[in-house]
């Protein structure tokens, strides 16, 4: 059983869709948590970081990642980033690249569109997918670019299938970033408090699901931005799938002692 993961992060934009300094670090701050041999135990050699990567890029970064694999191979695929939608309501990542015309209309080959992560994930022999979007909808609401229906992506639709998690930061209208005095988004924060604290592993099993980090994350971001609504859509026991594991010892004051030297 292999465990490989792709994690995109995207802080540098063309005109026309702000900078997310929080992106890049977020991407490092799930790296570091990952290849944690006490928590993550991924190896070094299984995850690749990709930090302000143009578009074709990813797709290769993404194609690598689903294909070839076995059934019980666990595969993540984290993105930090702007999340965009054209006129149709199809959902797209954006890359450092993405460019829209003169008419403020997403050129589509400058970003990475959810169709084609779908398609590769729905080729993988893995049943054990897990796709993590903190993305920032409202990007599709730019300078020059309108929304033309009623704002929402059919996440569920575009990137569901058996045996997969997906979650989500905010719905696809509300802004999901930045946070006064904090490096990192506001759920990715959480995400990673959640495993470095132990405190995401609600049945106490010492293992950290995908429904229980999600389950931390939320409750934490609506306590902060009672507007953000992150969620989790899962198909089958999708959502069971084990990410971390709590690490030894007692991780509640270890994770206080790393949160007051990192703020020193």
């Amino acid at each position: 059983m292999a465990k490989v993961a792709l994690l995109i992060g995207v802080s540098e934009y063309e005109p026309g869709l702000n900078p997310l300094p929080s992106a890049v670090r977020d991407v490092e701050a799930v790296y570091g948590v990952l290849l944690h041999s006490e928590m993550g135990g991924f190896a070094a050699s299984d995850i690749t970081l990709l930090k302000n990567p143009e578009r074709q890029v990813v797709e290769m970064a993404i194609e690598a990642l689903f294909s070839g694999r076995h059934k019980d191979d666990l595969l993540l695929l984290y993105f930090s980033g702007h999340g965009i939608k054209d006129d149709r309501g199809r959902l797209y990542l954006a890359t450092r690249n993405t460019s829209k015309t003169q008419q403020g209309e997403l050129i589509r080959s400058t970003s990475v569109s959810a169709n084609f992560i779908h398609d590769r994930m729905s080729e993988s022999r893995s049943r054990r997918q897990v796709v993590i979007l903190d993305s920032c909808f409202s990007g599709a609401f730019a300078e020059g670019m309108s929304a033309k229906d009623d704002g929402m992506i059919d996440i569920r639709e575009q990137l569901g299938g058996e045996g997969r998690a997906v979650l989500t930061s905010s719905t696809s209208t509300q802004y999901s970033f930045e946070q006064e005095g904090q490096d990192l988004s506001i759920y990715t924060r959480f995400l990673i408090e959640g495993i470095k604290s132990g405190e995401a592993d609600r049945d106490h099993d010492e293992f950290i699901s995908i429904d229980e980090l999600h389950e931390y994350a939320s409750e934490k971001v609506r306590e902060l931005q009672p507007a953000m609504k992150p969620e989790i859509y899962a198909i089958r026991e999708g959502f069971k799938i084990r990410l971390a594991k709590v690490a030894p010892g007692d991780p509640r004051q270890r994770y206080r002692k790393e949160v007051a030297r990192f703020i020193h």
